[in-house]
């Protein structure tokens, strides 16, 4: 018992200490968390509490957001720990294939897949990994799991899967990196251009560029499009609530942002001009 014990609490002690472990333990559970949606939806990475999640449609973001208290207190009884505080959804590409791909049909999806086989050097090598292992039974059982998972990741490389430069998973985009992959950097370079425009609503792309590597105008303008569409809702929200003050605070920000225009008394007026628009447009709702 005293040894089940300690095993117990190295593993929750490895929980606290590996963020990359309790991301492992969410994907591996995450049809259990999310249910019917276990194909429309992927956790990427969490940061400071917050669980990153991808979805594959703007209509499902609303419904798993309407959900995402469940989710998490489903995600801490499985972690045995309050470490997911709140949760953000995105709309992207699902990473089907890096998460799955253990329940396609290799005679099927991957014909070549069965043909892989080990060198005795390859061999080789795997039982010496494994010669410290006292209890025969288990020995066996890691150099056989070794010896699949070789097999495996050889004949993927050899229908043209490949390393991703970031977290070393294989996969088969035309990049370097994998889906997920692809998805984190998305969304860290799209928050840190957010980021920019919240603290200089007149940074330009050659501005942005000093912070975000290889910055494309596309981003940029995806980004701008972005945040100006965040502003809007924003004082749209405030003036429906009545509060004009706020509503032109925001909008001036907007003008500035979408213009560049650097004269308040100009972009004054043209937030006075557009707050009336919207109240009109809520009139005929």
């Amino acid at each position: 018992m005293k040894n089940m014990t300690s095993v117990k609490e190295i593993i929750e002690e490895a929980v606290i200490k590996s963020k990359k472990l309790k991301e492992a333990m969410i994907r591996a559970k995450w049809e259990e968390i999310v249910e019917g949606l276990f194909f429309k939806s992927s956790p990427l990475y969490i940061k400071e509490g917050v669980l990153y999640v991808t979805v594959e449609s703007s209509v499902l973001l609303q419904h798993m957001y309407m959900n995402k208290n469940n989710y998490i207190k489903r995600i801490n009884e499985i972690l045995k720990g309050n470490y997911i505080s709140d949760m953000i959804f995105k709309v992207g590409k699902i990473p089907l294939e890096e998460y799955f791909k253990e329940n396609i049909s290799s005679e099927t999806e991957r014909p070549d897949e069965v043909e892989a086989a080990l060198s005795p050097h390859e061999y080789k090598e795997l039982e010496k990994s494994v010669e410290n292992i006292e209890n025969k039974q288990i020995k066996d059982k890691v150099l056989s799991l070794k010896v699949q998972s070789l097999k495996r990741e050889k004949s993927l490389k050899k229908i043209g899967y490949k390393y991703c430069s970031e977290c070393g998973i294989l996969h088969k985009n035309s990049g370097n990196l994998c889906t997920i992959c692809e998805n984190k950097r998305h969304i860290k370079r799209e928050e840190t251009l957010l980021k920019l425009f919240r603290e200089n609503p007149y940074t330009t792309l050659k501005e942005a560029e000093k912070f975000i590597e290889g910055l494309s105008k596309e981003e940029y303008d995806k980004g701008k499009e972005k945040k100006l569409d965040k502003i809007y809702k924003r004082a749209e929200f405030a003036i429906k609530d009545e509060s004009i003050e706020v509503a032109r605070l925001e909008l001036i920000e907007y003008f500035k942002l979408e213009t560049g225009e650097k004269e308040i008394k100009r972009i004054t007026e043209k937030a006075d001009n557009l707050i009336e628009l919207i109240r009109e447009k809520l009139r005929r709702r």
